[in-house]
């Protein structure tokens, strides 16, 4: 209790917590963690007008501007998969999609075509 014969909220935090649930949060964290998903995302240069809002909107940086001023997928493995990019494209010149589970199938980055 502090000096006024109030209890401090981290106190009654303490006494409020349940064995219960420390224990079911320590398993969860020490329990079999799911696989990260991944995303790919497609540039199409041929519809692109390097506008930038693409790389503006990315909130993870993963996809920054040229020298020349198109974009281009930097940091392919901080996607979150959000999409904003996608969503805020005048030209619907990026795609943003959930990879397969194949490792093997190969997805090209950027099209041309």
């Amino acid at each position: 209790m502090n000096e006024e014969g109030f209890q401090d909220e981290e106190e009654e935090q303490t006494e409020n917590a349940s064995p219960v649930l420390e224990q079911n949060q320590e398993e969860n964290f020490g329990g079999p963690k799911r696989a990260k998903r991944r995303f790919h995302i497609e540039v199409f240069r041929a519809w692109c007008k390097s506008c930038g809002i693409c790389a503006a909107f990315c909130p993870r940086h993963c996809i920054e501007l040229d020298d020349t001023g198109s974009p281009f997928v930097a940091a392919l493995d901080s996607c979150s998969g959000c999409g904003w990019c996608e969503l805020h494209c005048p030209d619907f010149a990026i795609s943003v999609q959930q990879e397969s589970g194949n490792e093997n199938q190969e997805c090209p980055q950027e099209k041309t075509g």
